[in-house]
C-alpha cells in the first residue's frame, strides 16, 4: 500500500465528489482487501455498521450521495492512519461545502445518512450475476440475440436496484454494446457504448482498464461504421494509455495496436500504419528480453 502520507496529499488535492470517490477506490485497492473482504470483514464489526459489500459497491460506484459516515467507517477499514482518516474527511467536508448551494434541496436527507437507500436483496443480485455468466457464453447466429435480452434485462434490473453508475449495472451495458457490435447493430452499439464510457470515465477514470475496453469497443464499433477518423482517434487514446512505458507490460497494448493497423489501412495512411508496426515489434522484443 501506498505510503499514509501520499493518502494524505492527494486527499488534499480532491476538489469533486467523483474525485473524492476515485481516492477511496485506490485506497481500497492498495490496502489489499476487496470489496468482498471488506464487507465480510465488517458488516457486523463494532463501529463499522453499514459496511455491506453492496453499500461499499454503492457508495464507490457514484450513486448518489457520499455519507460522511461511510468515508470515516471505510477508511478505518482499509487500515488508514488517523491522520489519514482526518485528511479524507476534511476533503469530504471541503466537497461539500464547495457543492451545498448548488446541489441543496428541501427536504432532502442528510448527506451521511448512511442508510439513504436499502440493500437490494443479495438473492436477486446473485440472479443477475448467473444471468451474466449464461450471456456470456452465448455465442453465434442463436447464442447472440439472446446475449443481448439477459444483458438487457440484467442493465435495467441492476440500474433499478443499484443505480444507473454502479460498475456492475456499466458492466452489463458495456456487454449489451459489444454484443450489438456483433449483431452488425452498430449505430445502436456506438450510443450504448458512449453512454457507458462517459460513465465509467465518471466513475472509475479514463484509465481504468474497464474504462479503455469500452472506449475501444467504441472505436471499433465507430470503424465498422466507416468512422474511420474517429475510430483511430479514439483508439490512439487508448493505445497512449496502454502503451508500455505508461502502463508496463499491459496486456491489452498488442491487441489496440493491432485493431488501430487494420483501422489505419483501411483509412490508407500507411506511414503511421508502418511507424507503429515498428513500435509494436520494438515492444515485444522489450517484452521478451525482459522475460528472459
Amino acid at each position: 500500500m501506498n505510503t499514509d502520507s501520499a493518502v494524505a496529499e492527494r486527499a488534499a488535492r480532491v476538489t469533486t465528489l467523483g474525485q473524492l470517490r476515485g481516492l477511496l477506490r485506490q485506497v481500497q485497492e492498495e490496502s489489499g482487501k476487496s470489496i468482498r473482504d471488506l464487507g465480510t470483514e465488517n458488516s457486523h464489526a463494532k463501529g463499522q455498521e453499514g459496511l455491506s459489500k453492496s453499500s461499499i459497491s454503492r457508495h464507490l460506484g457514484g450513486d448518489g450521495a457520499l455519507p460522511l459516515a461511510f468515508v470515516q467507517r471505510f477508511s478505518a477499514a482499509c487500515g488508514l492512519a488517523e491522520a489519514e482518516r482526518d485528511a479524507l474527511v476534511t476533503a469530504w467536508r471541503r466537497v461539500r461545502a464547495d457543492s451545498a448551494t448548488s446541489t441543496s434541496v428541501p427536504g432532502q436527507p442528510p448527506e451521511d445518512d448512511l442508510a439513504a437507500r436499502p440493500d437490494p436483496d443479495p438473492a436477486h443480485l446473485d440472479t443477475l450475476a448467473v444471468m451474466m455468466d449464461v450471456a456470456a457464453r452465448l455465442d453465434g447466429e442463436n447464442g447472440l440475440p439472446a446475449a443481448r435480452s439477459l444483458y438487457e434485462r440484467v442493465g435495467t434490473a441492476r440500474s433499478e436496484l443499484l443505480g444507473p453508475d454502479d460498475p456492475r449495472t456499466l458492466e452489463a451495458t458495456h456487454n449489451l454494446g459489444t454484443v450489438l457490435g456483433q449483431l452488425d447493430e452498430h449505430d445502436t452499439a456506438c450510443r450504448v457504448l458512449s453512454a457507458t464510457h462517459r460513465a465509467r470515465t465518471r466513475v472509475l477514470g479514463p484509465d481504468a482498464p474497464a474504462t479503455l475496453k469500452t472506449l475501444e469497443n467504441l472505436a471499433i464499433a465507430r470503424a465498422e461504421l466507416g468512422q474511420l477518423d474517429a475510430a483511430r482517434e479514439l483508439l490512439e487514446e487508448v493505445l497512449a494509455a496502454r502503451r508500455p512505458e505508461g502502463s508496463p507490460g499491459h496486456a491489452g497494448y498488442a491487441d489496440t495496436a493491432e485493431k488501430l493497423m487494420t483501422v489505419l489501412g483501411r483509412a490508407g495512411d500507411q506511414v503511421r500504419r508502418r511507424q507503429l508496426a515498428a513500435e509494436l515489434e520494438r515492444a515485444r522484443t522489450a517484452s521478451r528480453d525482459a522475460s528472459t
